[in-house]
């Protein structure tokens, strides 16, 4: 099992499905790599973004198994929209930060863990933080979780 596989395979699932669903497909799909910051500044980020990043992970610790099996990871999905001055282009990035919410929630919904990676079992989104406005764009945060096999 190599975390950073599952990520990058976590990234694939999403920009696939947001291909081939029926809402406008999202502009760029990114594994995290430093901090917000950083991304904030990358000059290739234009409208919308979606960043995939691992957080923690706990093992299954079963009775009868002499070492763990599966791993039960966290992970989120930020995801900045950029908005402009005026009120009605405000509202267009409200509208659209909420159908990429909406898409990454449905994805987790309709996807099987293992068309995702053959070590990913089950992906089950388990919230979604507040729209924060900062200057120039509109982020929010969807959490999720998957139970990955980590030895067979």
């Amino acid at each position: 099992m190599d975390r950073n596989a599952i990520l990058t395979a976590y990234t694939t699932s999403f920009s696939s499905y947001s291909d081939t669903d029926s809402r406008t497909t999202i502009e760029k799909v990114l594994k995290y790599s430093g901090t917000n910051f950083d991304i904030r500044k990358r000059g290739d980020i234009k409208k919308e973004v979606a960043i995939f990043r691992l957080l923690s992970g706990t093992s299954i610790d079963r009775v009868e198994d002499e070492k763990p099996i599966d791993l039960v990871q966290n992970f989120e999905v930020t995801v900045y929209v950029e908005q402009s001055d005026s009120h009605s282009g405000k509202d267009n990035a409200y509208n659209r930060l909420l159908e990429i919410t909406d898409q990454l929630i449905d994805w987790a919904d309709t996807t099987d863990g293992d068309s995702i990676n053959s070590d990913v079992e089950t992906l089950t989104m388990t919230g979604v933080n507040t729209i924060d406005e900062d200057d120039g764009y509109l982020s929010t945060n969807v959490n999720f979780e998957s139970i990955i096999k980590i030895r067979q």
